[in-house]
């Protein structure tokens, strides 16, 4: 269940036992990708007996910014007070704390303001701040290297993958650093240790050392998961290796519940411009409806999830859009869709749920939820798979009244692809896929064993086939694969028409969202003349994500237009 505590947005994970576990969470995209995995650690600790709470940061995903901007110290305390959360509403009376990345140094620090601390699980830990912040910039690097964009970022800025570190926590974690030898003896620590790391078996030793009852495993799994969010793989098998070792290493001891402890409380945050309050829709997917602060709003905009990222967003987009069209009057919900983010996997469907059955079913679910909260116009919006979500539920509900679809990379899935390909594949034009074939780079990275040759070799035959029949598909119509999936299309963009509901596409030029309009609309994208409540934008100097400052400024715009259209109409 969701928590608010001074600003702060957690999650509680009830359990009986006299043990609980506080989960500090890394930064950033690390955080984006390991949401699912660590909702999953804490359901099987609570299984086993051990309440649990996990926490966004304050300035960070669902929680309230830092006016003053955050601190390390902020974060430290925030990990102190989810503890005190913890105790509250469950009775237990110790606490192990965990933390993954540069988490690790906050649940050291937390711990050792803890006078009944019970032990520690350190993930991939990052306990020198300036050494983190090299590793950041470097990794930052290597993604923009070769986009061909200007991101834009203030000189100096701390960044990745398009999330921006507060500059006052970036200054301050220079001079943070844990020395392990304070460590109290005995207590019981994990250590989960990335495979090719030996800074994590190094720190195993030196807790050892210090006097810890240690336990070291790899970290299975950690690379695929911090790859991305597109398939989100979770090592299973490691989250039963922690509940086993928990239950090793700590008295399983039953406590009461505090008879004051209050369930109804509202999960609610607010500031001078907007509300926020945590939803549940059919009584399994988690959603954050965000309102002008007068409770009065002019639209609701439905922001769904890119593939498996979840409702914050990449680079906390979805957060910062909601809270900014807040303040114009325009209200929205972000939600995580089946086995995304904060939601479970429906048991009776396939964990696969993107560009799914499934999926649309449940954008379908969340339109009655909002519908029952407001009277206003409904709009969905979405990123890659979100746009597809967004257009294909809106076209089968008559309460949505506008539909923004932004760099979607299959206006129509084509039933013989197979969809986790279509995942992994990413977002690269054709023009990129040639750039790239002629490079000196390239070729030192095929011998090196670095590129994948035959899923690039996938990748640009499937441009290349895509090229071909648009050229021969106008002429063969309905004779062509291309032919019938472009009537589907054009057959949904109908039905929208007849309902006057406005449609807005947008694309830009890196990552194959443009080709995919051309594909289906001409070179020139003279086919949407057909579809007057049809508007095209393309978006410059922007990646697919839309990482870029500027860019994510006019998506708020173009949202904003949409919903005044929509209300203008209702």
């Amino acid at each position: 269940m969701a928590v608010t505590m001074d600003g702060v947005m957690g999650h509680l994970h009830h359990a009986s036992g006299s043990t609980g576990v506080v989960f500090c969470s890394p930064w950033g995209f690390d955080a984006l990708c390991t949401v699912k995995f660590h909702r999953l650690v804490a359901d099987d600790l609570a299984r086993r007996g051990f309440p649990s709470i996990r926490f966004d940061y304050p300035g960070e995903g669902d929680s309230l910014p830092v006016e003053e901007g955050a601190t390390f110290a902020t974060w430290v305390n925030a990990a102190v007070r989810a503890a005190a959360e913890l105790r509250r509403r469950t009775g237990c009376t110790q606490i192990l704390y965990y933390g993954m990345g540069i988490g690790a140094t906050v649940a050291l620090q937390a711990g050792r303001q803890d006078d009944k601390v019970a032990g520690y699980m350190l993930a991939a830990s990052a306990l020198s701040g300036r050494r983190y912040l090299r590793e950041v910039a470097l990794r930052e690097k290597v993604i923009e290297d070769g986009i061909g964009i200007d991101f834009g970022y203030s000189p100096g800025s701390t960044v990745l993958a398009s999330f921006i570190m507060d500059p006052r926590l970036a200054a301050d974690l220079k001079a943070v650093t844990v020395a392990v030898d304070t460590v109290s003896p005995n207590l019981p620590v994990l250590v989960l240790a990335r495979p090719e790391n030996a800074a994590d078996r190094d720190l195993a030793e030196a807790l050892g050392a210090a006097g810890a009852s240690v336990t070291c495993t790899d970290f299975t799994g950690y690379g695929a998961m911090l790859d991305g969010v597109v398939t989100s793989p979770m090592p299973m098998a490691l989250i039963e290796t922690i509940g086993d070792w928990f239950s090793r290493a700590i008295p399983a001891e039953a406590v009461s519940r505090p008879s004051d402890a209050v369930e109804a409380e509202p999960m609610m945050l607010s500031t001078t411009s907007f509300r926020e309050q945590a939803e549940i829709v059919d009584t399994r997917l988690f959603g954050v409806l965000c309102q002008p602060a007068s409770g009065t709003e002019s639209a609701v905009i439905i922001l769904l999830n890119m593939a498996y990222a979840p409702h914050n967003g990449w680079g906390n987009i979805w957060v910062d859009t909601a809270r900014t069209l807040a303040h114009q009057g325009i209200a929205t919900f972000r939600v995580d869709l089946s086995n995304i983010g904060e939601s479970p996997a429906d048991p009776r469907e396939p964990d696969q749920v993107v560009y799914s059955e499934t999926q649309l079913n449940d954008v379908q679910a969340v339109i009655r939820h909002v519908r029952r909260m407001s009277k206003a116009p409904i709009l969905l919006a979405g990123i890659c798979s979100g746009a597809h979500s967004a257009l294909y539920a809106g076209a089968a509900n008559s309460d949505v009244a506008g539909i923004v679809s932004i760099n979607q990379l299959r206006l129509v899935l084509d039933p013989d692809e197979d969809v986790e390909s279509l995942l992994m594949a990413g977002a690269r034009p054709l023009s990129d896929y040639k750039r790239r074939a002629f490079s000196l780079g390239t070729y030192k990275r095929v011998l090196s064993g670095d590129v994948d040759v035959p899923k690039a070799a996938r990748n640009i035959a499937s441009h290349a086939k895509d090229r071909l029949s648009r050229g021969v598909s106008p002429y063969l119509g309905g004779l062509t694969k291309l032919g019938r999936l472009r009537g589907q299309l054009f057959g949904i963009l109908r039905r929208l028409e007849e309902r006057k509901v406005p449609v807005t596409f947008i694309s830009c030029r890196t990552d194959g969202s443009l080709d995919q309009q051309q594909l289906y609309f001409g070179k020139s994208l003279s086919g949407q003349r057909a579809f007057p409540g049809l508007k095209h934008i393309l978006l410059e100097n922007a990646d697919h994500t839309l990482s870029p400052p500027a860019i994510r400024r006019q998506l708020i715009e173009i949202l904003a237009q949409a919903a005044e259209q929509s209300s203008r109409r209702g």
